[in-house]
């Protein structure tokens, strides 16, 4: 008959506990959280698997995540987000100041960042994206790219990408075009 020892049977508790809510970073107090299958962190690197429904929580902190093959993801953080969308992939965010947003191939992705950010949507990406003053935003290849932007943006838009930006927190108003095809929030062309 065998015996079970019960030290070994808490560590191995302890483990699988330790595991199921992992932490990015490693720290505790503060520590950017990743949870839901597929979710996996180094420090505050996040990778989110193909089919899987992650969620990476990184209150104050920098943090980056990686959605690849048909993920659906979402990172939040009031540091600046490094949000990298492939393949088929559904991402959602919210990033602060000097966020970079990268969606690619067939993703959908919803975004909102801070100042200073920049966004790429290539492919036939789809991007709902709402960045701060002063932010970038590249439209490339065949891209749907609705945009609302505050002071100070400037968007690139490739002709066979379809480009829509409004300009202003809450006012609403078209961005200009420009003759070299840029569309620009609140400066000249």
């Amino acid at each position: 008959m065998m015996r079970l020892d019960l030290a070994a049977v808490s560590f191995c508790a302890m483990l699988c506990l330790g595991v199921i809510g992992s932490a990015c970073g490693g720290d505790e107090g503060g520590a950017p959280t990743c949870t839901g299958a597929g979710c996996s962190c180094a420090d505050s690197d996040c990778t989110c698997a193909a089919g899987a429904d992650c969620h990476a929580e990184c209150g104050d902190a920098a943090c980056s995540l990686d959605c690849t093959s048909a993920a659906k993801c979402n990172g939040n953080t009031n540091g600046a987000l490094a949000l990298d969308c492939h393949d088929t992939s559904d991402c959602k965010g919210n990033g602060g100041d000097g966020s970079v947003i990268d969606c690619e191939g067939h993703s959908s992705c919803d975004l909102k960042a801070g100042a200073s950010s920049t966004a790429t949507c290539s492919d036939t990406a789809t991007c709902k994206i709402n960045l701060g003053s002063g932010s970038t935003i590249t439209c490339e290849d065949e891209a749907q790219c609705d945009i609302k932007c505050d002071v100070a943006c400037v968007v690139t838009c490739a002709a066979t990408a379809h480009c829509s930006l409004t300009c202003g927190a809450d006012t609403g108003v078209p961005g200009t075009v420009c003759p070299d095809g840029r569309i620009v929030c609140g400066q000249s062309c």
